[in-house]
């Protein structure tokens, strides 16, 4: 597998062209180092130069590093991402002697002069205050630092850890935005660096916090990943090709922690996560053009961006992630089989995070019960299959405030969700005032059951039963009068139509060789609405009644 990484880190690198590289040089030449695409883009160059690979970019990767070497000493330009990259990487060309000595020798002397108190972006007031994931970032490069310059860096190190252990709620899961927002981004990355600060030889006095946190959030990790391979949706940077990358990472880092703790089950199932992220990774890259968010529109065009999460920022963060797992991951530890492949279980975060997991018979249900309405909306907002599309059914919800572009503004909140006629008005179990609990779940090797309260209103609750086995998604409604379902159908990936057929109990949306289908008991809207999200458009359909069966089959077999 450690092969295939370095496949996926020259892979991104190839997402470049010549002249983009060129221009991203002339950029940065002219208007100063500001962000971490840059030094991460350097950094992939020479990790690959160093194994063989791109030699051919030599000269431009030695211009790419002066130039931040030169830089990050002096400015405040996102370094808490950058230094470890930057580091890493002239830790290897030292190893592999790929570059002459006294190139070297000035690019460590620069990086040496760095002073952390000042130069990093997120430095914690004290080490009892809270403060954001870039602190972890922080963190983790100035230990690189100091292992690559043999500096002391116990002193600041510790003082950030301590601010990001405050952040950890029940299950050791990573609050980034409380109280309720938390970005599943932004769970994941900061436990993910808190493993390779570990892997990569901390022993400060928070070491052992540390590794009770990542055991204690081992299991519902697994249990959130896709049976495709993917993080929960969920927050700001999600739907971006760098999230499973940054998945391999924290399941290869935990493997070989639980690995050399002579746990062979959890290390044969982590090494298995790794391996289901893998295989997602490079089916997104082997598409054409490379994008670095999960659609086919057009780069230019934003679409499912934040403002921040441009391409020459974020299409190279997936190599910056991957070469973690690079550096930590254990091929003599054999993958077994991971949760998110067994399946067979329903599992609930925290209140902090409000989701619910569904897992059976090949199928894979995410709810959200409590959504930030600028990202995502409540009810159910991804049906995926084992070896099937991402895309054909749902990936993620509708948000109403989008945080992010779309290709226009929806009418509202959406998911695959109850709605109630009250008054000849809608209410929709997608809108952030819709308030979910959960009564019951159970499951079996074969099934998986939840069963929900949905409060639409002070006198309307809908209770919803979903059911997952091997023949899809049965969904069942109770509990009041005139309800019924708001069905998301794939219609556009951003340069791709889907073929959407419609008939008197069903309709289906075929994408790629894999076809969903909803089965109803009801009746189906004549007209629909276009909603959007990161992945591209949807038709909208209501169907009045109580049952609802979501299959999706690979019409390719």
């Amino acid at each position: 597998m450690k092969e295939q990484y370095l496949d996926i880190m020259e892979k991104a690198l190839d997402a470049y062209t010549d002249e983009r590289i060129r221009d991203y040089i002339d950029e940065v030449k002219r208007d100063g180092l500001t962000e971490h695409g840059f030094p991460r883009l350097g950094a992939d160059m020479g990790i690959l130069i160093a194994y063989g690979r791109r030699t051919e970019l030599m000269d431009t990767f030695i211009e790419i590093m002066d130039i931040c070497c030169e830089q990050i000493p002096k400015h405040k330009a996102a370094n808490d991402f950058s230094v470890r990259e930057v580091c890493c990487c002239l830790m290897l060309l030292e190893q592999k002697k790929n570059v002459s000595d006294e190139l070297l020798s000035k690019w460590k002397g620069q990086m040496a002069s760095f002073d952390p108190w000042k130069l990093y972006n997120a430095v914690a007031v004290s080490p009892d205050t809270p403060i954001g994931n870039w602190a972890m970032f922080a963190a983790v490069s100035e230990f690189v630092r100091g292992v690559l310059c043999g500096i002391d860096t116990t002193e600041f190190v510790d003082w950030q850890v301590s601010s990001q252990l405050l952040a950890l709620d029940s299950n050791g899961m990573y609050q980034d935005d409380p109280p309720i927002k938390n970005p599943m981004v932004y769970d994941i990355v900061p436990r993910q660096l808190m493993a390779f600060l570990l892997m990569f030889g901390y022993k400060g006095k928070y070491a052992e916090r540390i590794e009770q946190a990542l055991d204690s959030t081992a299991e519902i990790t697994l249990k959130m990943q896709s049976v495709t391979g993917e993080i929960p949706f969920g927050g700001r940077s999600n739907q971006f090709l760098n999230n499973e990358p940054m998945e391999i990472a924290y399941s290869e880092l935990e493997a070989t922690r639980y690995a050399r703790k002579g746990d062979v089950k959890s290390a044969g199932e982590f090494k298995a996560s790794a391996k289901l992220a893998t295989k997602k990774t490079l089916e997104y890259l082997e598409l054409e053009p490379i994008s670095h968010v999960k659609n086919r529109y057009d780069i230019k065009t934003h679409i499912g961006c934040e403002d921040y999460g441009y391409f020459n920022k974020y299409m190279i963060t997936a190599a910056s992630n991957i070469y973690m797992a690079y550096l930590f991951a254990d091929d003599s530890i054999i993958p077994t089989v991971s949760p998110a492949e067994k399946g067979g279980y329903v599992i609930s975060t925290s209140d902090n995070f409000h989701k619910t997991f569904l897992n059976a018979g090949g199928y894979f249900i995410e709810l959200e019960t409590h959504a930030d309405s600028h990202y995502d909306a409540n009810g159910l907002g991804r049906v995926h299959k084992k070896d099937c599309s991402s895309f054909v059914c749902l990936s993620v919800p509708f948000p109403s405030q989008p945080n992010y572009t779309l290709e226009k503004e929806n009418p509202s909140a959406m998911s695959i969700c109850c709605y109630a006629e009250n008054g000849g008005e809608l209410l929709f179990g997608a809108d952030d005032k819709a308030e979910y609990s959960l009564l019951s779940s159970e499951a079996t090797a074969d099934t998986a059951t939840a069963v929900f309260n949905c409060n639409l209103s002070d006198s309307i609750t809908v209770k919803q039963k979903y059911t997952l086995s091997e023949n899809g998604v049965d969904i069942t409604l109770s509990g009041a009068d005139n309800i019924g379902f708001m069905l998301p159908v794939f219609d556009f990936d951003g340069a791709n139509n889907t073929v959407v057929t419609v008939s008197e109990k069903s309709v289906s949306s075929e994408y790629s060789g894999f076809l969903c289908t909803y089965g109803f008991d009801g009746c189906l809207s004549a007209d629909y609405k276009y909603y959007y999200n990161r992945n591209g458009r949807y038709r909208v359909y209501s169907v009045k009644g109580n049952y609802l069966h979501i299959a999706i089959i690979n019409t390719a077999k």
